[in-house]
């Protein structure tokens, strides 16, 4: 089949589902497929200004259209919400016809819109791939506050999971939210969670030496952004007991972080050092992580619902136990707890944190969290294996355009 595979951001870009669609389409052209991948040009911190216009890669076509840098944000990345998505369509519209064409939600809402009325134009199959639910998460953001302009989004985003064949998701929770909207596109939703962040550069040492003997190093790796409570999190280890010796460690960038920062500088406790490392590759990334004792992922409240953290693929890849801050009726926070994964405690709750952290460091004195690290090793094999999940995304294209009655 002729395949079209839409992302705002595409790798050498940094945003993780930038090196997911290079796997899955990477995947296809193996399956025999003729793949063609449409983006823009690199905005994030990708180690390169600007890329070809069109090139090839890893057997499959990659053409960048025009869009505006919109790292900052503001009213580029606001115009970009609408030019991307119907450059896109319009793309569909007038080059030749192809059997799937699929796309992410970002931009939110406005790109799975657009191209699902093109899909359904030239009698193409349309798969959304959704990393997350919008306007859900836009409304926990404050970016879709106003109550008219989420009704609007909500109705767009409904009617474009309708127009698709397929709808996939990451977790058990976010399926669950996508049939609160309608229970009708149940027989659509496929739970195909990622894996571990691709690495395609050389190996790097990492960024921090090992930790003193004692201490317990916590890492958080990735975008610090509004949505995982970093800063209650950081002002949480004020209250932990003078005997606990802790090294919070965050590698990247984000929004947040000049809050973050604030709060450490306030924590006041001789025993907690914090400490802030720029954006790195998922190379160096990993490297860090093979010298903590745990990841930290974390989630405001009802962010779960509506996304998952797919760091928590590349911490258990990693071998790392996981500290998880989140609801704990999730499908994460349950592996967390019945898998022996680490600890897991709802946002917010400061004495249950305290006491996770005071209970794991007591464990690494002990034990040196070998039982955790066994457990996340063999969850990692289950759950993220990366043959496994290529596996299904070659077997989601079966069938695919059968026809379908649509509502």
């Amino acid at each position: 089949m002729r395949i079209i595979a839409i992302h705002r951001y595409f790798w050498p870009d940094s945003p993780p589902y930038a090196s997911f669609l290079r796997q899955i389409a990477a995947r296809w052209v193996k399956d025999g497929h003729a793949v063609e991948v449409l983006s823009g040009q690199p905005s994030y911190a990708s180690g390169q200004e600007r890329s070809p216009a069109t090139e090839s890669l890893d057997g499959f076509r990659i053409r960048r259209l025009p869009v505006m840098r919109d790292r900052a944000g503001g009213w580029r990345q606001l115009l970009n919400l609408v030019v991307f998505p119907l450059v896109v369509a319009l793309r569909i519209l007038t080059s030749r016809r192809a059997d799937v064409i699929m796309c992410s939600t970002v931009p939110q809402v406005t790109l799975g819109w657009a191209v699902s009325l093109a899909a359904r134009a030239r009698g193409a199959a349309f798969i959304y791939h959704c990393m997350d639910l919008h306007p859900e998460i836009g409304r926990i953001s404050g970016e879709f506050r106003n109550p008219l302009v989420y009704r609007i989004l909500a109705r767009l985003d409904l009617a474009t999971m309708r127009r698709a064949r397929r709808v996939v998701v990451l977790s058990e929770d976010m399926r669950r939210s996508v049939l609160d909207r309608d229970a009708a596109l149940a027989d659509r939703v496929v739970v195909l969670n990622n894996w571990a962040l691709p690495d395609f550069s050389e190996p790097e040492p990492a960024p921090l030496g090992e930790p003193v003997p004692g201490v317990l190093r916590l890492v958080f790796a990735g975008n610090l952004g509004r949505f995982q409570g970093l800063e209650r999190m950081v002002t949480a280890l004020a209250d932990l007991p003078e005997e606990v010796r802790l090294e919070m460690v965050f590698m990247g960038e984000g929004r947040a972080k000049p809050d973050v920062e604030a709060a450490a500088a306030r924590i006041g406790h001789p025993g907690v050092d914090v400490v802030f490392l720029p954006h790195g590759s998922p190379s160096a990334a990993k490297s860090l992580m093979s010298t903590a004792h745990l990841g930290l992922v974390t989630l405001v409240p009802d962010v779960v619902k509506y996304a998952y953290p797919s760091k928590t693929a590349t911490y258990t890849t990693e071998g790392l136990p996981l500290l998880v801050l989140c609801e704990q009726d999730s499908q994460l926070a349950s592996a967390v707890r019945e898998r022996g994964l680490g600890w897991s405690v709802a946002a917010g709750d400061t004495p249950a944190l305290v006491e996770a952290l005071t209970d794991a460091s007591a464990r690494l004195a002990a034990t040196g969290l070998r039982a955790e690290r066994a457990a996340v090793g063999r969850f990692a094999g289950e759950a993220f294996d990366e043959s496994d999940i290529l596996q299904r995304w070659s077997e989601l294209l079966t069938g695919i355009n059968e026809p379908k009655e649509s509502p």
